[in-house]
């Protein structure tokens, strides 16, 4: 017998409702190894992620102290100018 709308809905509810059930279930295990192998390796959040480019500072303005990581519309301090003299090493 031909399913309707309705029954079709209804198995996909349940359907869903399964598959995430056996996703918290699996995901336990995940984290739990992921955690074993980052205290095992001594991993640290930076070499997992990469660098946070918000804490990046790749130029610095002398007289005030603001920075910049180069990423975006540069700031009115720098625009237009040589940046050049503001990269930090």
């Amino acid at each position: 017998m031909a399913e309707n709308y309705r029954q079709v809905k209804a198995r996909l509810r349940t359907l869903e409702v399964e598959a995430e059930r056996l996703r918290q279930k699996e995901l336990r295990n995940v984290l739990a190894d992921m955690r074993q192998k980052i205290r095992e390796y001594g991993i640290a959040p930076e070499q997992l992620f990469g660098p946070d480019l918000s804490d990046l500072v790749r130029y610095r303005h002398p007289e005030t102290g603001q920075t910049w990581n180069g990423i975006g519309r540069p700031p009115n301090w720098i625009r237009g100018k040589d940046r050049g003299p503001f990269h930090v090493d």
